[in-house]
């Protein structure tokens, strides 16, 4: 009953290192993410460090914790520059990666497969997301809002 992995990208005309500047302030994402509503970490964000989040859609809240497995800013590797974080209860890593291109930075955010679910994640899909497919649509399209907030942020003198 797992979901497949999800994956969007964009070009962003700014240097690896401006956009890991946005990318790495972990409390902005709740500006461009539309479903995340706080992403707390506890001290400096670095790998290993664990953070409590809280979702939402609609009118229903919930609450995740996550460990960054991650942390690699792009001056450290050529340009190339990665954060991922690994997220309870649903068992899935989200990442960000960057690399150089022709036009600045190439931005791919991902999240891994979902295995198959505890049954507190599967009535939660079921009940207060619409079902896991439907969110899955809804997660990509956040996941393209996500990046192009993060481009217009960016981007902007």
């Amino acid at each position: 009953m797992g979901q497949p992995p999800l994956e969007a990208e964009i070009e962003i005309a700014a240097t690896p290192d401006e956009v890991w500047a946005a990318i790495s302030n972990v409390a902005a994402m709740k500006k461009r993410s539309p479903e995340l509503v706080v992403m707390r970490t506890f001290g400096k964000p670095k790998v290993g460090r664990r953070s409590v989040n809280i979702n939402r859609r609609k009118g229903f809240a919930w609450p995740t914790t996550a460990r960054i497995t991650r942390w690699k800013p792009p001056t450290n590797d050529g340009g190339n520059g990665s954060f991922a974080f690994y997220v309870w209860p649903t068992d899935v890593e989200w990442s960000y990666d960057l690399e150089p291109s022709s036009t600045g930075t190439r931005v791919v955010e991902r999240r891994t497969a979902l295995p198959d679910p505890s049954l507190s994640v599967r009535l939660t899909a079921k009940w207060a997301l619409g079902g896991a497919d439907n969110h899955d649509t809804e997660l990509l399209a956040g996941m393209n809002a996500t990046l192009a907030a993060l481009k217009v942020e960016v981007e902007q003198p």
